[in-house]
């Protein structure tokens, strides 16, 4: 199984979703290489695919799908920061989805069952994930390391 920091970016009741061409909605986020720490592998691929350096992260929880351990954490950015793919990056759509509108997205059995657990849906409930815009989001280091 392998690892991945996966990123939960929420402004204004929203959450950030990206995709490759064609490809189902998933969370940004990134593989996690030998001996980094979980919280830097999320914010270094953040910056791969959108170019904006996170403000501030948190971790949240880990979720295990078909094929990955995730680590999901919260970050937060600049609130005037409009994001866009960048041209080298992996992905070439971003999508600011609201909850209301996540069923009808074609989207990862992960990635839906990380969103379901942010929104309060799963038994360790993580709404406070989803119901405020990340200002009040604190610096966690030290979260996991790969390869140890």
């Amino acid at each position: 199984m392998r690892e991945r920091a996966t990123v939960l970016l929420v402004r204004h009741q929203s959450v950030l979703l990206v995709r490759e061409r064609g490809g189902p909605w998933l969370l940004p986020g990134g593989a996690v290489a030998f001996d980094e720490l979980t919280i830097v592998a999320a914010i270094r691929a953040l910056h791969e695919d959108t170019g904006v350096e996170a403000k501030a992260a948190a971790f949240l929880f880990q979720q295990v799908s078909a094929h990955h351990l995730h680590h999901v954490f919260r970050i937060a950015i600049p609130e005037d920061v409009h994001l866009r793919p960048k041209a080298s990056a992996r992905f070439h759509e971003l999508l600011w989805v609201e909850a209301t509108q996540l069923a009808h997205l074609s989207a990862t059995p992960g990635t839906r069952a990380i969103l379901t657990r942010a929104m309060g849906g799963g038994r360790d409930s993580a709404r406070h994930a989803w119901n405020h815009d990340g200002a009040e989001a604190e610096v966690t280091v030290g979260v996991g390391r790969r390869g140890r």
